[in-house]
């Protein structure tokens, strides 16, 4: 069994410390302490997502000081934390969009947002590295948690990894404003039919510099129904159990592992390879002009 506490919170822009302690408050208050509580905050939960240039300043490589902590007060409290931070890479000083899982026995993992949206009110690449690395499946008193942030729900391929190394529950913090309510609402269903897994969403809330944070933060059964649901655009909290062990059942009526074709897979990689395969010059295009040498 797992418990988790969706904590829909705002953040206070550029303050890493009183969120990190509005954090701490809310272990004290939510964790048992039997090491099944897992607390989900939005992403850039730490320093706040619409911190902008700030980011530049209050960026932490993960051995820093603001993980530390919450490192020692996971292990306190016996409990998991997952939120997101600004990521400072301590070699190449790029800064990433991060989650982090820690818990009593220190840090889980760290993973680097894939899939950074760039149009309309977005400019996640002004400040931060595309993450290249894998996607995390962690265990969690026997139970397998994926992670991911936020526009990765917008690719399924992230979800069918998790559930392919075992994931039974797929987490994705976010920061995403109402023009994406009915997306997320919509790919969170999506993701636990299509895997047959439970989906974690936690989203931040609040107005920053116009742009509205619905919240809406919910959990998914496998089957596809709503468990449990967040306040919109109000700060909230909201906890539900759930044990992951349901999986081996549902699978039993759903066999999505069994049906599974490779096949499928190796589709898409070849229909990728040739959608993103560049395009050369017909001869009669270059006709007239400077010879085009490609080198085989």
């Amino acid at each position: 069994m797992l418990r988790f506490h969706l904590l829909q919170y705002g953040s206070k822009l550029g303050d890493v410390d009183y969120n990190l302690d509005r954090l701490i408050k809310a272990m004290d208050e939510l964790c048992v302490g039997d090491g099944t509580d897992v607390i989900v905050t939005p992403e850039l939960y730490l320093p706040g997502y619409m911190s902008k240039d700030m980011f530049f300043q209050i960026a932490e490589p993960i051995d820093g000081k603001t993980i530390g902590r919450l490192v020692r007060e996971a292990s306190k409290r016996n409990c998991h934390v997952i939120t997101g931070f600004a990521e400072r890479d301590p070699e190449t000083h790029v800064l990433y969009n991060s989650a982090v899982a820690v818990g009593p026995e220190g840090v889980l993992a760290v993973y680097r947002k894939r899939h950074l949206p760039s149009y309309g009110v977005f400019d996640e690449y002004r400040y931060f590295g595309i993450g290249k690395g894998d996607i995390p499946v962690i265990n969690i008193n026997g139970h397998r948690v994926g992670i991911a942030i936020c526009y990765d729900a917008f690719y399924p391929e992230v979800s069918r990894v998790m559930m392919l190394r075992g994931a039974e529950v797929h987490v994705y913090i976010s920061a995403a404003p109402d023009m994406s309510r009915l997306h997320f609402e919509t790919f969170m269903i999506a993701r636990a039919l299509e895997n047959v897994a439970y989906t974690v969403y936690v989203n931040t809330v609040g107005q920053y510099d116009g742009l509205g944070f619905f919240g809406g933060s919910h959990v998914v059964n496998p089957l596809g129904s709503v468990l449990v649901k967040a306040k919109y655009y109000e700060e909230d909290v909201k906890t539900v159990e759930i044990d992951p062990s349901d999986i081996v059942n549902y699978r039993s009526h759903r066999p999505i592992l069994k049906d599974l074709d490779p096949t499928d897979i190796e589709l898409v990689v070849r229909s990728l390879e040739e959608h993103l395969k560049p395009r050369l010059p017909r001869a009669e295009e270059v006709k007239g002009k400077e010879a085009i040498v490609v080198n085989k």
